[in-house]
């Protein structure tokens, strides 16, 4: 049986090298305050025994590391999958490495899990925001960390963001169920203390007017982009006398719940009705019927996201003009629609 060989530390980098361990960690630290020979011997043993320092430990004595964080709503959604994914990528090409935390909608974790990333030093983070009351905005504003917000704004918080052109996805979809027939179109909404939700739902309101078809109130529920409550509002709305020919739908998740709740009535998705919603699945043409809906450039989206936050943290001014971008969707028709 062989002997198993420990990990390598850094008193060990220090013997083989012969420099004191408090050289060693300068070379990883600050490597230009180590004499360029000595630096050289160090990296090089380093490298030959397959050491490498502690992020952790690093920064807890610095306080600076190459550390970033990324707080998500929800990783069961595959947008958030698909966020990560990328933010990993473009952060580890750039020598970062990703904190990851999930929110579920809770505010107060958001917090929780920000002061966790101030406790160890992290300088920067990307967050898709679950509040937007000024108690909430104020405690990220008092933060030393720099924040990147993705999908959500907050207006109030100086920062860059990065979104999707909401106005515009909700224009598609109304325009397409117009062109289809439909006058009776319904929306199942996202949860209204979130900029993206509000966007979207004002924006069904305002092209569903401009064709001179208003949003009834009879025909508006709320699913807060979640499964079950958008199955339960969806029920609400499909079994009205006067019901909805379509529904459009917050978000992917939403649309779920929708599809859900039309097969739970035994209604056939498109034919009894047709339901269009924000966000394709990866997985989308194996879901019958295929969703129509204004497919968000996630990968371009993420990427854009986490390369404005390297930049951030490359550049070390104080005062900047926050950049904001949104992208604009594309319709993508599939076979959840078709004419009322």
């Amino acid at each position: 049986m062989s002997k198993q060989v420990r990990g390598v530390t850094a008193a060990d980098v220090a013997k083989i090298a012969g420099v004191a361990k408090s050289t060693v960690s300068l070379a990883f630290s600050a490597p230009d305050r180590v004499a360029a020979t000595t630096l050289r011997r160090i990296l090089k043993t380093a490298e030959q025994y397959g050491y490498t320092p502690n992020p952790v430990a690093q920064s807890l004595k610095t306080g600076r590391n190459n550390l970033v964080g990324l707080l998500l709503q929800d990783l069961t959604n595959p947008h958030g999958g698909a966020v990560l994914q990328h933010v990993q990528t473009t952060a580890n090409l750039s020598g970062y490495m990703v904190m990851t935390a999930t929110a579920a909608s809770d505010p107060d974790s958001d917090l929780r899990f920000v002061s966790h990333l101030e406790r160890l030093h992290v300088r920067a983070a990307i967050i898709m925001p679950s509040g937007s009351d000024a108690a909430y905005v104020n405690k990220l504003i008092e933060s030393p960390m720099r924040f990147v917000t993705y999908g959500h704004k907050l207006s109030t918080l100086e920062c860059d963001h990065v979104g999707l052109d909401n106005h515009l996805a909700m224009q598609l979809l109304v325009q397409h169920l117009l062109e289809l027939g439909h006058r009776k179109i319904g929306h199942i909404a996202g949860d209204q203390t979130i900029s993206s939700a509000v966007e979207r739902l004002f924006g069904v309101r305002e092209h569903l007017a401009a064709a001179g078809h208003g949003l009834s109130d009879r025909h508006l529920a709320y699913g807060n982009y979640d499964e079950i409550l958008a199955y339960k509002a969806a029920r609400t709305l499909l079994t009205q006398d006067d019901r909805p020919t379509a529904l459009i739908t917050a978000n992917n998740v939403t649309a779920i719940g929708a599809l859900r709740a039309a097969r739970d009535l035994h209604m056939n998705c498109p034919r009894d009705v047709s339901i269009a919603t924000v966000d394709r699945l990866p997985w989308a043409d194996l879901i019958s019927p295929e969703l129509t809906c204004a497919a968000q450039p996630i990968d371009d989206m993420a990427k854009r996201a986490a390369t404005w936050l390297i930049e951030r943290l490359e550049n070390e001014l104080e005062t900047y003009s926050p950049r904001m971008y949104e992208f604009a969707p594309e319709l993508i028709v599939g076979e959840s629609t078709c004419p009322a």
